[in-house]
């Protein structure tokens, strides 16, 4: 058996063969136990294979179907929360979002304390990565009747939500967009897990495609058009925000919006390809000057220095910050 005491392996070198410490865990975290005896000699005996060979076998086998983990119900236990100035449909099983709301904690609180202080009754909001609908209710309470939201969200599931969400308010200010943000009107693949969620481009491999689920995307100066006012941006795609700022340029130079960013650079490696420098670039260019947001909602002026956000990013020592742009 592995040693229990495995060290943190950050730095280490990645290996495409499996080792008995992969096997192991393969057990522990796709079957839901540690194997017997019995059965350890012949799975141990594939250490060496391909990692992605071994770890199919176990995913594509019925003790994990039996499991049904792809099936849970993330719905169960649905409670119509009672917030300061709106209810917002949610569930503990969100481990995301819905889970902080369900049972009575806050949620980002620092961008809830900007929300507030920044928006005002007619306003114009674009909320893009809209999840559950949290930031989208909170920014119709504060912006009224007069005022408009466009929820940008391509997660059916969290759409459903919303729309329950909007419903339950009465609030006529909210328009839902069922899609991702992107750089140009086409395809993207989306990847959930609870609420959050990620979109990416598609695969070329056919069979890979076929199963993925897909999603629709636009430019978001497509989707908003040339004559909507938008006072106040709120972004956050899980690494996705230079592409969906990318086609947002227009949108950018004719309305200035304040904005408020997740800010998480490897994420944004990964699914928009571009350093996280890259985009706090895209943001001084169009004439921004950013803060970082903390917790209290007070936030650190940074002006025009990336470099001061990107050392900020590192002293939080997390996956990720949130960034004003006004």
């Amino acid at each position: 058996m592995p040693d229990e005491s495995i060290k943190n392996r950050w730095d280490g070198p990645f290996t495409r063969q499996a080792t008995v410490e992969d096997i192991y865990y393969c057990f522990r975290l796709l079957l839901g136990r540690p194997p017997n005896p019995e059965e350890w000699l012949g799975h141990s005996s594939r250490v060496g294979e391909d990692l992605g060979s071994v770890v199919a076998s176990y995913v594509t086998s019925l003790e994990f179907a039996r499991r049904q983990l792809d099936r849970r119900n993330l719905l169960a236990d649905l409670t119509l929360c009672s917030l300061d100035g709106f209810s917002l449909y949610a569930t503990p099983n969100d481990l995301d979002v819905g889970k902080h709301i369900a049972l009575g904690g806050s949620y980002e609180p620092g961008v809830t304390a900007i929300f507030r202080r920044l928006l005002k009754p007619g306003m114009g909001v674009l909320d893009v990565g809209a999840n559950i609908g949290y930031f989208s209710m909170l920014a119709a309470s504060l912006v009224g009747p007069k005022g408009h939201v466009l929820a940008v969200e391509p997660n059916p599931q969290n759409m459903k939500l919303l729309e329950a969400s909007r419903r339950a308010n009465g609030f006529s200010q909210v328009t839902t967009a069922l899609c991702a943000a992107a750089r140009a009107t086409g395809l993207l693949m989306l990847n959930a897990s609870h609420s959050n969620g990620t979109t990416y481009a598609l695969f070329d491999e056919l069979d890979a495609m076929l199963s993925a689920q897909t999603v629709p995307a636009f430019r978001l100066d497509d989707l908003v058009g040339a004559e909507r006012p938008v006072d106040f941006l709120k972004i956050d795609v899980e690494g996705a925000e230079y592409n969906a700022l990318d086609g947002f340029r227009a949108g950018l130079a004719r309305c200035h919006p304040l904005i408020v960013s997740e800010f998480s650079p490897d994420f944004m490696k990964g699914i928009s390809g571009v350093a996280g420098e890259d985009y706090l670039r895209l943001l001084i260019a169009a004439g921004y000057a950013l803060s970082v947001i903390h917790q209290d909602g007070s936030t650190e002026d940074c002006g025009g220095d990336g470099a001061a956000v990107m050392a900020a990013y590192a002293r939080h020592g997390a996956d990720h910050i949130d960034i004003l742009a006004q």
